[in-house]
């Protein structure tokens, strides 16, 4: 059994995936498994991963049928055998040969944490290019209570972590557009201990195309995901107890003024029909009634908070 699995859940664009592949098997730490789910309709992965024959630790599955985002992520996390997980989206990559051992070592160091995640150089094809890194404030938030993502997830693209393998821990297939900080609310809220590190080791490139550039300003995505998502945080005790519970739902009221959804109606049309908050309700209710009134409640919702 390796140390890490190294999971790509690939899709085409075959120039990305062979530099993600490329900047694995120059690692110096070499106890890990590559694991490839190939979601593309062509044959064009398979080709690229046969000329990689000599490596001798790809593991690739095409899919019987194209399972999307994030299921295809999931389908490289059911697939790996390793003790701990590295995700790799086929378009990112090891900033150098050190990296994956930088990122082991930071689970091994440290047996009571699950979780850690590292900085990042965030890349796009403007070159348009910063370090996308953590503070220290942000660090204590996050173990102090896993829902301040929901306002701001800066822990950043799945690329960046790495995590022990749970057999029961899977991104949730309902979401694309909130689904990685969903995933990090729910191991974190298991186990609060976490890692970080200010190095960058990993590349994240934002190519154009991507499925968050679709999810992104799109208003049925996104009342659905943060309804969707706050109700599955209501169902927690643990976390629906805290304030930032209540923080959060003020982030989904922001994201309804964003679109102008002033009802349930509206919030139904998206395609969402479970609970909704009573603090949000009252806010419709009241908004509808008297805008000014709206405000008020509003801002009361925030000092409770």
């Amino acid at each position: 059994m390796p140390k890490v699995s190294i999971c790509i859940p690939a899709y085409n664009q075959i120039e990305y995936l062979k530099r993600t592949i490329d900047s694995v098997i120059i690692q110096t730490f070499t106890d890990y498994e590559i694991v490839i789910t190939d979601d593309s309709v062509s044959n064009v992965v398979r080709d690229l991963v046969n000329d990689y024959n000599g490596v001798g630790k790809i593991k690739y599955f095409k899919n019987s049928k194209s399972l999307g985002s994030p299921e295809n992520w999931n389908e490289s996390l059911r697939r790996a055998t390793g003790d701990y997980i590295k995700i790799m989206h086929h378009d990112d990559w090891f900033y150098d040969k050190n990296s994956l051992g930088k990122y082991v070592a930071l689970l091994d160091e440290n047996p009571t944490s699950d979780f850690a995640f590292a900085a990042t150089l965030a890349s796009s094809e403007n070159d348009n290019d910063y370090i996308h890194e953590v503070n220290k404030h942000q660090i204590l938030e996050l173990f102090n209570n896993p829902l301040v993502l929901f306002k701001n997830n800066f822990v950043g693209a799945p690329s960046t972590t790495i995590f022990r393998r749970k057999n029961d821990i899977f991104f949730d297939r309902n979401m694309k557009w909130l689904v990685d900080f969903d995933f990090y609310i729910r191991v974190l809220s298991i186990n609060n201990k976490f890692e970080y590190s200010n190095e960058v080791l990993t590349v994240t490139f934002r190519p154009e195309g991507r499925v968050t550039e679709f999810c992104e300003n799109n208003m049925e995505i996104e009342i659905f995901e943060y309804f969707y998502l706050i109700n599955k945080i209501h169902k927690n005790p643990k976390l629906s107890a805290s304030r930032e519970y209540k923080k959060s739902m003020i982030r989904v009221i922001n994201v309804c003024k964003k679109y102008h959804v002033h009802s349930v109606k509206q919030v139904r049309a998206s395609g969402y029909n479970d609970d909704i908050p009573k603090h949000i309700q009252v806010y419709f209710r009241i908004n509808t009634f008297n805008k000014f009134l709206g405000k008020v409640y509003f801002k009361f919702l925030n000092v409770i908070s």
